[in-house]
């Protein structure tokens, strides 16, 4: 019975280190305006997780734990009860777009560089009660007749409503001004929400360009608000060394914490990185730092620029516990 337990199937995810992408090269490209050349190495770090569908056997669990690379959690921490590989295929790409948007937004902003912006449904839930009223690509122009220009705006009025609370929604469509009263669907902590995934979209003045392979996620957000400052300036923040990183960014420039911080860490040591800037969110979540990696808590993207242009003897304010 014991020997059969370690190859049933168990409720558990496994975290291991992926390989950090260089953005410097071929990665961000842009066209419409001056571009500076680069030096060295900024490196996207990612982690590997087991899809939703995967088969995790108690082997493969006593086998995480042995390996310290590797992290096991339980499949909830994760992945949303019911989720599919296609549908997690499918968040990570949006989350990740939605990532390249606001790094580009937050860079330019950075940079004093104006553009507009508007909010547009990306997706709708289908189990909510705007399903086949709100349309993806739909424009919102307000709720309840109040404006928002950040979707943490719209977010936060939402969060003082309750279930079937109604809102009037107005919202553009191929050009056509449309308004409706829509219920608001519960979540299962009971809060309310409309059930739309909406994504700030802005009027770039040239095209900024990202890509990069077989990664998704919203985690490569702040090292690709770096990435495009050191393509559009003349002011060489890299200075030919090996770094990488990760965290989350908001379009004005507030970073956020990611998932995976030490399996990142251990990635970004293998590819010879010495320099490694997380989301200062992460500090409690660092217990181990790879030997010669330099580690730079940050809380927005000029913080992050700042520490860049410090001289190497320069000593970054650590968390706490590291």
């Amino acid at each position: 019975l014991i020997l059969g337990a370690f190859f049933l199937p168990a409720p558990f995810v496994m975290l291991s280190p992926g390989t950090p992408q260089n953005i410097l090269g071929e990665a961000i490209k842009i066209s419409g305006t001056q571009i500076y050349p680069t030096s060295g190495k900024l490196s996207v770090t990612s982690v590997m997780v087991t899809d939703p569908d995967s088969y995790i056997t108690g082997f493969d669990i006593l086998y995480g734990w042995i390996d310290r690379s590797r992290a096991i959690l339980p499949r909830e921490e994760v992945y949303p009860d019911g989720e599919t590989s296609a549908d997690a295929a499918r968040e990570g790409a949006a989350e990740m777009n939605s990532s390249q948007i606001n790094a580009t937004a937050a860079a330019l902003s950075y940079l004093g560089i104006q553009s507009p912006s508007k909010l547009v449904i990306v997706d709708v839930n289908k189990v909510s009660k705007g399903y086949k009223v709100i349309l993806p690509g739909d424009q919102i122009l307000s709720i309840d007749d109040k404006s928002f220009l950040k979707t943490t705006e719209l977010i936060n009025y939402l969060g003082d409503k309750k279930p079937n609370d109604a809102v009037r929604v107005k919202f553009l469509r191929a050009g056509v001004e449309i308004i409706k009263d829509i219920e608001l669907s519960a979540r299962d902590d009971g809060s309310a929400y409309i059930g739309v995934n909406i994504q700030q979209q802005f009027d770039f003045p040239f095209d900024v360009k990202i890509k990069l392979e077989e990664t998704g996620g919203p985690s490569g957000g702040l090292i690709f608000a770096l990435g495009v400052i050191e393509k559009l300036t003349a002011e060489d923040l890299v200075k030919n060394r090996n770094i990488a990183g990760t965290g989350t960014i908001t379009p004005s420039g507030q970073v956020g914490a990611i998932g995976g911080i030490e399996e990142k860490m251990i990635g970004a040591s293998r590819i010879g990185a010495t320099v490694f800037i997380a989301p200062r969110e992460n500090c409690p979540d660092i217990k181990n730092i790879p030997a010669g990696l330099k580690v730079i808590p940050v809380s927005t993207l000029a913080e992050a620029i700042a520490a860049l242009r410090a001289p190497d003897s320069f000593k970054p304010r650590s968390c706490p516990n590291s």
